[in-house]
């Protein structure tokens, strides 16, 4: 099971609300296999090709050939008005450091997705480099096959920096400058 414990998917359908499926495995040849299934949100986070456990590093042409098999097929599974967010860092050779999200933009736009936003996850842990700064960050790129894509921005709000504030001139001045909601 790869470390994800089988209550798992149901403990996140009973909290959202919502249908949720992993699919552990070999990623290509599982997504290969799904005919009638269509996801309306595709999340993952690819191996990054430095040589861990579960992943053979390899040259950055062929690390990128895999990875675009996979993109082609999650194309496919993905509805039309779903969306893949892609979570990637960085690959580093001989001290240089490859930004993957610039490679990945390509190959996505390359099969007409759209990219809506380029996420970036800060956190304070991870290996320590010693001729750069420690990469602290990866980036998380969510497109969407197109323009009529389900997005509901009401369910990931977060409460307002500064409640009741209010717009200071121009045609809405007096008015709340924040959504009401939140």
């Amino acid at each position: 099971m790869n470390g994800v414990k089988e209550p798992f998917p149901e403990m996140i359908n009973e909290m959202y609300k919502t249908e949720c499926k992993f699919i552990l495995g070999d990623t290509y040849e599982n997504l290969k296999k799904i005919n009638d299934i269509k996801f309306d949100l595709v999340i993952t986070s690819p191996p990054y090709n430095i040589g861990k456990r579960y992943e053979t590093k390899t040259s950055i042409e062929k690390y990128l050939e895999t990875q675009e098999k996979i993109i082609k097929e999650l194309i496919n599974v993905t509805s039309d008005k779903g969306s893949i967010c892609w979570q990637v860092g960085n690959y580093v050779k001989n001290g240089e450091v490859f930004p993957l999200d610039i490679y990945y933009y390509q190959i996505f736009k390359k099969y007409g997705l759209k990219l809506r936003n380029r996420i970036i996850w800060h956190f304070g842990h991870g290996l320590h480099a010693s001729k750069r700064f420690s990469g602290r960050y990866e980036t998380i790129l969510w497109f969407t096959k197109s323009d009529d894509y389900i997005f509901n921005l009401n369910n990931v709000r977060i409460p307002s920096k500064y409640p009741g504030k209010r717009h200071f001139k121009g045609p809405n001045k007096g008015k709340l400058s924040g959504n009401p909601m939140y």
